[in-house]
Formats: structure tokens, sequence, C-alpha cells
């Protein structure tokens, strides 16, 4: 029967999108008459659930009812009841009959929209009780159709304890029962039932200041720099539908004039919980001090509040060959400051370079590129403060650049402050 279950599962019409197991306050003496399984029909058909089941795998099979107490209809007028059709594209809730009795704990908890059809079980409880680790099938033999909640043929440690009072929401209706499909619900009431889940459209993109890396960091009039844009999801659903428009904030009000945009980067696929990088070119910038906005638009973002960051881009008239930035670099992995970027400009390409660092009493620490061949003139190196065997202590150190092309030697040195 397990095997059948499986090969059913993709195929299933219905699918279980929410369940609360683990109701608001005690489950003593009643409080197991909160606890619901949501159903969502998915297909274009109407599904009549008389011929289904509901196992939570600690007891005998539940048959699914049509609801019969017409009292439920005093706070939720508009629910339907008597019946077991569920219609295309809408929600059914598997209650406990015992819901709408006066006696009970936090009595009819739920707000419960129109329209969602209420079902219950052939005995005073789902299942045998749902605890916070309970599996739950919802299957038709005569159907040849079965739906799931936690994975009950893989051992990954789901379902679990969500929280007090708070369901078990489906991410992506689209996706199997998977562990990194649910997630607890987001909603301020713990639950969402009959609606749609409050994780389905949880989408959060965010810029942050310290992920925006210029290269270099201190561009010389007429050369091109490269923006590398890292845009973090903090949401729960995967996204590539955004882009990021940069501008020149030139009259400092941080709105985004049409005669300050720069580009619309489209945006690339970031996963829930991780971050993307994107590139662009500015090229040749005037010589000035440019206030660079930019911002993420993304229709379906629920929090606004991330989604523009502003960054200072200095264009000078002549740098020199070495350049350093920031002045004060902290590499203690919190992501703000963490590396030493190390510009260097050079006379001409073809040479070797030699770019080395020393502390405050001249003694060698590390040889970031020892007689490098170079075929551009213009690069990027970084150090992390750490030497061959050891963290660098804080304090002064000085970046030293040599160059040899042809007959001719190019020597650089600037000082930055390593802090930890």
């Amino acid at each position: 029967m397990i095997l059948i279950f499986v090969v059913w599962l993709a195929n299933s019409r219905i699918i279980i999108t929410e369940v609360m197991s683990n109701v608001k306050g005690s489950e003593n003496p009643y409080g197991d008459r909160n606890e619901f399984v949501e159903i969502y029909n998915q297909s274009p058909d109407t599904v009549d659930l008389s011929t289904y089941k509901l196992s939570d795998f600690d007891a005998a099979s539940d048959d699914i009812c049509e609801w019969n107490n017409d009292s439920i209809l005093l706070k939720y007028p508009a629910v339907r009841i008597m019946s077991t059709l569920l219609y295309p594209h809408s929600y059914a809730l598997i209650m406990d009959r015992e819901y709408i009795y006066p006696d009970s704990i936090n009595g009819q908890p739920y707000g419960i929209p129109g329209g969602t059809l209420i079902l219950t079980t052939d005995d005073t409880s789902i299942g045998d009780g749902l605890s916070s680790n309970d599996p739950i099938i919802v299957y038709s033999i005569s159907e040849a159709c079965t739906t799931s909640f936690g994975t009950p043929f893989t051992q990954d440690n789901f379902p679990s304890d969500p929280g007090d009072g708070m369901s078990w929401e489906l991410i992506d209706y689209s996706l199997p029962d998977t562990a990194t499909n649910w997630h607890p619900c987001i909603n301020s009431s713990g639950c969402t039932p009959g609606m749609e889940n409050s994780v389905t459209n949880a989408f959060d993109l965010a810029l942050d200041q310290n992920l925006i890396s210029f290269v270099p960091a201190k561009v010389q009039a007429g050369e091109d720099v490269n923006i590398s844009i890292g845009v973090i999801n903090n949401g729960l659903r995967p996204t590539a539908d955004y882009t990021v428009s940069i501008y020149d904030d030139r009259n400092k009000d941080s709105l985004l004039d049409i005669s300050e945009l720069l580009c619309h980067t489209p945006g690339e696929l970031v996963g829930s919980f991780d971050t993307v990088f994107l590139y662009w070119t500015y090229k040749k910038p005037s010589q000035e001090e440019h206030r660079l906005g930019l911002r993420i638009d993304f229709d379906q973002d629920r929090n606004l509040t991330n989604n523009t960051v502003f960054k200072s881009l200095q264009v000078l008239g002549t740098i020199g060959e070495l350049s350093l930035n920031p002045s004060i670099f902290t590499p203690n992995n919190d992501g703000q400051n963490d590396l030493l970027q190390i510009d260097y400009r050079l006379p001409e390409p073809g040479g070797k370079l030699t770019i080395t660092i020393y502390n405050s009493r001249g003694v060698k620490v590390v040889d970031l590129c020892r007689k490098k061949p170079i075929d551009n003139a213009k690069g990027t190196l970084y150090w992390d403060g750490e030497t061959a065997d050891k963290l660098a202590p804080t304090g002064m150190y000085i970046v030293y650049l040599e160059y040899q092309y042809g007959n001719k030697n190019t020597k650089a040195k600037k000082t930055a402050i390593l802090a930890r």
C-alpha cells in the first residue's frame, strides 16, 4: 500500500496545504478541538471527497465526512456544509467535529472565509489526535489519488513543532511534499485556514551597501568602473522576476528621476535565504563624487524598506599607481570591510608585478604577488588580513608595489589600518 501511495502523490487533484497540529495554549482537556487539515483542489474539476480517508499513522484511517452541524453557521454564515464536493481551485477544512462545542478552550478561534467547505471525520478526533511530529496522508483508493504532509516515507525529521498556535503551510503548491517546501505560518494570527497561505508569496528582496562594490574603488577620470551588486533574498520563494535600477542621484533627494537613470539591470534567479550578484559597467563617469542609488523593482516584494541603498563613487583627476580601500579594514567575517581592496595602475602591460605587505616596523608580512606577469595595466588584488600561517594583528600596514617593465622600475606604497 505504501508503494502505491508514493506513485499517486505526483498526480493528486487535491493537495494538503496547511496543517494545524500545535493549537494555541494547552491541549488539555479540549485543546485538540482546534486542530485542522486544509485541502486545496488544484484541478479544474469538482472533487467528491466522500471516498477519501485520512491517516496520521497512529490509528486506523478516518473516513472524511460532510459537516452536518449547522451551529457552525452562527459564527461562519457563509461557509459550505452538508456536502463533500470540493469545487475547483477552492479550499476545504477537515476539522474536529467538537470544534463548535461551547466548553472548548479558545473556542472557534479562526477566521474562516466564506465559500470554504467544512468537513470532519467519522470520530471525535482527526486521526488519533494530531501531534507535532505526525505525518498525514489523505487518500482515496477508488479515486487512485493521495496527498501527504510531512514526507511520511522519508526520514528527514519533518514534521516538527512549528511553535505554539502556529500551523505548517505549504510554500509552493506546484512542488512536492518535501521538508523544504513547508514553513511555519508568518501571519500574525498563526494560521490561514481556507485562504492562500501566508508563505506562498512571501517575497522579500533586499540590498545591502556592504554588498555593493566598485572595481576600481576609486576611479581615475576616463576609466570605466565595474559595479558588483549583491541581491539578498530574505523571503521563502526563489525568484528572477525583478530588476535593479542604478541611478546617479545628482540632486541628492534620494529619489529616482528619469534624467538620473543609468540602467535597468535584469535580475537573476536567487533562491530563498540566498544571495546572487549582478554586474554592470559604468562607462567613463565624469570627474566628481557620484552618489549612486541602487533600487530593486519587484511588484511582489512585501518589504520595500530594504530595496534601496546609496554608495559614493569618487572619480578623481589623477590617482597614481596604487589605491587602497577602505583605509581601515576589519577582517572579522561580519560582511563589512572584511577585505582590503588594492587597485593598481601601471604605466604599461607586459612587465612583472610584486605587491608586498609590511608591518609598521618594516618587517615583511606576506607577498600578495611576486614578479607576476601582467597582461593588463590595471587590476585589483585583495588582502584578507592573513599571513602565510596566522592572522595579522591590529596595526598599521604598508602596501608596497614594485613593477619592472623593460629597463624601467616603478615603485609605490600606501598605508592602511587593520582593526580586529
